[in-house]
């Protein structure tokens, strides 16, 4: 999958440089550790939150960006046991379950991906990224049904970005290839590709190169 898409992982990380904590020590470590985000020095930033939650078990905003560099750097399961530590100090922190979402996404665990997910959305019903993703996992689940209704969730009218609605249009037109409707899976190839998203352009000189759509 083209990794563009992941793009839009990380539109909720970073909640502020000065994390929550008494422990002025765990706090030096901390922001030391953002910095290092900041310069993408994720194995350094890892060694420093590391040190911030020894000095305060409780660190949330440490173990959830702990996680996020362990994400970057393609550590999946140690994303996901961050995000576990953090779920169990706050477990309507909404934000984390679509990060842990999107690490159990690429580990191919669908399901529960689904499930966090669906969590994500319970925070925030309006957050277009966490449908998009939602739709894809349900569709490796074969789950035409479903993903079909979440990206048209993110093609109603005032609904997410441009980028987000692009993506949507590709997603269904793939359940709808798999559908064998393949005339309305054209269409929305073409609105896709008129959004110049890449993938959209290629299947669609692939598998619609012949058919003439209306306007």
């Amino acid at each position: 999958m083209n990794r563009s898409i992941y793009a839009i992982l990380f539109f909720m990380v970073f909640p502020g440089i000065s994390g929550q904590t008494d422990n002025r020590d765990a706090l030096v470590f901390y922001n030391h550790a953002m910095f290092l985000i900041g310069r993408k020095d994720y194995i350094g930033a890892i060694v420093n939150f590391t040190e911030a939650v020894r000095r305060d078990s409780l660190f949330l905003q440490a173990y959830e960006n702990r996680g996020v560099a362990r994400y970057y750097l393609n550590d999946y399961e140690g994303a996901i046991a961050d995000y576990d530590r953090a779920l169990k100090i706050n477990p309507y922190d909404y934000n984390t379950y679509g990060r842990r979402g999107w690490a159990k996404f690429r580990l191919q665990q669908y399901s529960e991906a689904v499930i966090d997910f669906s969590k994500a959305i319970e925070g925030d019903r309006d957050h277009a990224g966490h449908y998009l993703i939602r739709g894809q996992a349900k569709f490796k689940l074969q789950d035409f049904e479903g993903a079909m209704v979440d990206f048209n969730r993110v093609l109603k009218p005032f609904f997410g970005t441009r980028d987000d609605k692009r993506n949507a249009l590709f997603w269904r037109a793939m359940v709808k290839i798999e559908l064998g409707q393949k005339e309305s899976a054209c269409r929305d190839l073409r609105e896709s590709a008129k959004m110049k998203f890449k993938m959209a352009i290629e299947l669609l000189d692939i598998y619609c190169p012949e058919l003439t759509l209306p306007d």
